[in-house]
């Protein structure tokens, strides 16, 4: 593609959409246009980040004309504006959302009723709609019930239709909505739309604003911070600093201006409404601590559940030898420090059991378990995932399932086990992956813990920290109130992998080891590419081809594509469709999705239904008409109706964060400068220990060690340490 000229604003009236990407972040689209003055230019090839744009949508795009060699010239989006529709545009769009009815049936049927259109198909639709050339029997019928079943949905999307709103907006405000969409709330109090799924304050703002709502109301900075809060808490926070949350809400409202006069004279109003919010129990606030109710509430039980746990006395009575015992069946004898993880899981109520790959961590649980069945008590191991689940099975010999299948959870009500009802038939549970834990699931598996049974928690603290609030292995570990055993020793075996070595070497801020000594098993690569759209090729070459073919797995399961972002020529959207390209062009589609069979796929969140949680993968197997099977990489086979593919997503490539608690035969790492943002120690050390056989990064050696210099996690607001050691100073 030759190169930008300059840039500039057109007025474009959206008349087709040609391509829209499956996430809908890009699109190509022919629009008509006019110039800032509005004469008008012509015909207009646009492309970008239009994928919400629909025919009839009308928007202020700024960008640069572009002569592509193959599809000749067209104008790149840079930035958006909708352009507010007149009445008349506004009522025709809605029309034309029943069926039959086009853009000249609309105009006509405008024409002829004018201001007394909307009044007149509200008191007797079927004497409008008769009016429209080709609407009769069945097709009349098909409309009028539409208008009549639509009457909510379609005050809403008037009024929002007539302040400029952009169609895929107002689709997620009458989803979240529901049912019965009431316009006079909307109108009264559209901030409450914050508190329903999927909407944030950005979006709530925006209609707010455009509904005339005052820039700087009480209403509207009291929103914004309890969205700044709500941000906070997707990014692992369990509270903010009363003056953090301040600059948060200013910056939130000001945009590029939060920096200058008019952030510094928002900020006075913006501490006023956070009183005012402390003052209502909104939120609570302690010692300049300012978090929601549920996670204050959270991390007071869970420091009470630990200080409780952490000084009780042994409930089991297992006697445990000075020494380990020497392998009877040939097998590996436990060293002094995992017998003495094992020594004090039997010997207090809760412990912890950390180290890096290569320490031992699954011989250790695999002498814990042998002991216990020795002394004939019984003994459950849990993880996050169904697949880290089935892997710890598999090793320790002993029954394993997930978190939340071991709490019973029921979709809709909660977990069955608590306190009241805690899990049965446990001396002692083991929990691995414990590191992915956040608040809400550790007081969750707490708190269902029986006065009888004795916890193990494990994991590595040196991964990434968990998708969610709080990082409660790690402050159990800084409370020093835990008995903790951290695995150091890296086994002879082990020793001889680069992926294991590389990883170590990581984690202490080095480069990855890629020259194998004479006994080393070469299992991890790097190959240099500087530029992001080579290292792209590369990628996509290895993942689909090159890797299968040397180590004999499937591309489509056996080699998995971490990336540390979703944007960019390196991101998971460019990479997982480059590759299905490559590996499954002609899959059958499923019904109202983009995925089809034969895809590699992610659960996006948590199916309780299914039980199939946020970040699992697996393989589209089978599309059958209205339902879809799928084969997942724990082993199940489940079958679904397409409609719930809602919440999958393609995964030949996925981020890092989502591939926590998994492992995969193959893993190909790209770390390039475009993702410079969000690269860290923690995540490269999360993926390279994610690969079984083999690792291949590909990418920048600048931003490896970038990356190496950064640590992640270490940065989240919590409380816990400190509210273990006044749980423990109340009890004293």
């Amino acid at each position: 593609m030759q190169g930008g000229r300059d840039e500039e604003t057109l007025e474009l009236e959206v008349v087709g959409v040609r391509f829209r990407s499956d996430d809908g972040a890009f699109a190509v689209i022919d629009a008509m246009a006019a110039d800032e003055q509005g004469t008008p230019l012509g015909h207009e090839v646009v492309v970008g980040p239009v994928g919400h744009l629909d025919p009839g949508d009308r928007v202020l795009a700024s960008g640069q004309r572009q002569a592509h060699p193959k599809h000749g010239e067209r104008f790149r989006v840079h930035t958006l504006r909708t352009v507010a529709p007149t009445d008349d545009e506004a009522v025709s769009r809605v029309l034309q959302r029943v069926p039959g009815v086009g853009p000249k049936a609309a105009d006509a049927l405008l024409e002829r009723f004018g201001d007394e259109l909307l009044e007149r198909l509200d008191r007797d639709p079927r004497d409008v709609l008769r009016r429209v050339k080709g609407l009769s029997g069945d097709k009349l019928t098909e409309a009028v019930e539409a208008w009549r079943s639509e009457a909510g949905p379609r005050a809403v999307r008037l009024l929002l239709e007539r302040h400029g709103l952009d169609a895929a907006t107002i689709g997620r405000v009458i989803r979240a909505l529901g049912d019965e969409p009431d316009v006079g709330l909307l109108r009264s109090d559209p901030y409450r739309l914050t508190t329903r799924s999927g909407i944030g304050f950005p979006t709530a703002d925006a209609i707010a604003l455009a509904l005339g709502e005052d820039p700087g109301s009480d209403d509207r900075r009291r929103a914004a911070t309890l969205h700044a809060l709500e941000l906070a808490e997707g990014d692992g926070h369990c509270h903010l600093p009363h003056d953090e949350l301040v600059r948060r809400t200013v910056r939130l409202l000001a945009g590029r201006d939060a920096r200058g006069p008019a952030g510094a004279a928002l900020g006075p109003g913006v501490a006023a409404a956070l009183e005012g919010l402390i003052a209502d129990h909104a939120v609570v606030d302690r010692e300049g601590r300012v978090a929601t109710l549920e996670l204050d509430q959270d991390e007071e039980l869970l420091a009470e559940l630990v200080a409780r746990m952490a000084t009780d006395p042994p409930a089991l009575r297992v006697d445990v030898p000075d020494a380990p015992p020497t392998a009877e069946d040939g097998g590996p004898v436990p060293s002094d420090e995992q017998w003495t993880a094992v020594a004090q899981a039997c010997g207090r109520r809760l412990s912890i059991l950390t180290g890096g790959p290569g320490t031992g961590k699954t011989q250790t649980m695999r002498a814990l378990v042998r002991v216990l069945r020795d002394a004939g008590t019984d003994v459950l191991l849990c993880a996050p995932t169904g697949k880290a689940a089935r892997r710890l099975a598999e090793a320790t010999g002993a029954k394993a399932t997930t978190i939340h299948r071991l709490l019973g959870f029921v979709p809709g009500e909660g977990f069955a086990h608590d306190e009241d009802d805690p899990i049965p038939s446990a001396g002692m549970l083991v929990v691995d992956e414990a590191s992915m834990l956040p608040l809400d699931l550790a007081v969750a598996l707490l708190r269902a813990v029986g006065s009888d049974t004795h916890v193990l928690l494990v994991g590595d603290v040196d991964q990434l920290a968990p998708v969610g609030p709080g990082r409660v292995l790690q402050d159990l570990l800084e409370s020093e109130l835990v008995p903790a055993v951290r695995l150091s020793r890296i086994f002879r075996q082990a020793e001889r992998s680069l992926i294991v070595r590389s990883a170590h070497a990581m984690n202490r801020g080095e480069p990855p080891v890629v020259r194998p000594g004479p006994d080393d098993v070469r299992d991890f690569f790097f190959i240099d590419r500087l530029d992001a759209g080579a290292a792209a090729d590369e990628v996509v070459s290895l993942a689909t081809r090159r890797l299968p073919a040397h180590y004999g797995v499937d591309a489509v399961g056996g080699v998995q594509v971490l990336a540390p972002q979703r944007r960019g020529a390196c991101g998971v959207e460019t990479l997982n469709g480059r590759m299905r390209e490559l590996l499954n062009p002609g899959g059958a589609q499923a019904k109202g999705s983009p995925l089809r069979q034969g895809d590699r796929v992610m659960q996006t969140r948590n199916d309780h239904e299914a039980e199939i949680m946020n970040g699992e993968l697996g393989m589209l197997v089978r599309v059958d008409g209205d339902d879809v099977q799928l084969r997942m990489d724990d082993g199940r086979v489940v079958r679904l109706p397409a409609v719930r593919l809602d919440t999958w997503e393609l995964a030949y490539a996925c981020t890092v964060h989502k591939a926590q608690g998994s492992s995969v035969p193959v893993a190909v790492v790209p770390v390039v400068g475009e993702h410079r943002h969000m690269l860290t120690r923690n995540l490269l050390y999360t993926a390279v220990t994610r690969a079984e056989k083999a690792c291949v990064m590909v990418g920048d050696k600048a931003a490896v060690m970038a990356a190496l210099r950064r640590v992640d996690g270490a940065t989240r607001y919590t409380a816990l340490p400190a509210r273990i050691r006044a749980a423990l100073d109340a009890a004293a």
